[in-house]
């Protein structure tokens, strides 16, 4: 038998199944974004889901368009009073952010403490009481 007439083995690779991937064990790179958190900035405005079919028309149009768009069966929507927005007219609005709102800013007095004390003593977690004697500890020492 010469080399031409041998029958080709197939390997062990051709025949190996593809790993079947459940959703819980993705490799790290197939894994797909997360659906980013919706923040609602006007507490107004009601959150609601199209159900039926029932003609429903967003009451913005789409920059360049001449027309209302309609709001779909399933779509979140945003309502108040008559007014019904979707949710991409409503981030071009305003109404929508993707981040929490920030903290308020820190006031006036903390903004003094932290001139007063430096940047390494305000690295220390101080609680109001041992603040409140560190102050009055200096002003007795300085009695201008």
């Amino acid at each position: 038998m010469n080399d031409s007439q041998k029958s080709v083995r197939p390997d062990a690779d051709d025949f190996a199944r593809p790993i079947l991937r459940s959703p819980k064990n993705l490799p790290v790179a197939a894994e797909t974004p997360r659906t980013p958190r919706i923040f609602l900035r006007e507490a107004s405005w009601q959150i609601s889901v199209k159900r039926g079919s029932d003609r429903l028309f967003c009451y913005q149009t789409v920059p360049g368009d001449s027309h209302y768009h309609r709001i779909m069966d399933g779509e979140v929507f945003l309502t108040r009073d008559d007014e019904k927005i979707c949710l991409p007219c409503a981030e071009r609005r305003g109404l929508l952010a993707f981040e929490p709102k920030k903290l308020r800013e820190p006031s006036a007095a903390i903004n003094f403490l932290m001139e007063q004390l430096g940047d390494d003593e305000m690295l220390r977690l101080l609680s109001w009481e041992q603040l409140e004697e560190e102050f009055q500890a200096e002003s007795e020492e300085d009695p201008d």
